[in-house]
């Protein structure tokens, strides 16, 4: 039990991916919100509302890449190996979030 302790600074690894669908949530909205106010046409708003989503989505599935490729993080095994696990789990929850949340208000009206 003298192994040395897992750095606190791997525990915000766990926030990573659902901030990054935190982010599309206030983007997304406050560009649709911005595109009604000012009369976009309905094409040219679903288009950016659908690029703002696909870019949140790269960037999801680039660290879900990113961390999937390292074998563990540096630490005592057992506990890094968990996090490594709860860290890969927690960025498909995330991508799988953003892709359930904001897919389908792609097809709907846009301003009403």
């Amino acid at each position: 039990m003298n192994e040395r302790p897992l750095s606190p600074r791997r525990l915000w690894w766990l926030a990573v991916g659902f901030t990054i669908w935190c982010l599309a949530f206030v983007i997304l909205y406050a560009m649709h919100a911005i595109g009604c106010a000012f009369g976009w046409p309905a094409t040219t708003l679903r288009v950016s509302l659908a690029l703002v989503l696909l870019l949140h989505l790269i960037a999801l599935g680039w660290l879900w890449r990113y961390r999937a490729a390292t074998i563990r993080d540096p630490g005592p095994e057992r506990i890094s190996t968990f996090m490594h696990t709860v860290v890969i789990w927690t960025l498909i929850a995330a991508l799988a979030a953003t892709v359930i949340t904001f897919g389908p208000a792609l097809l709907l009206t846009t301003c009403v």
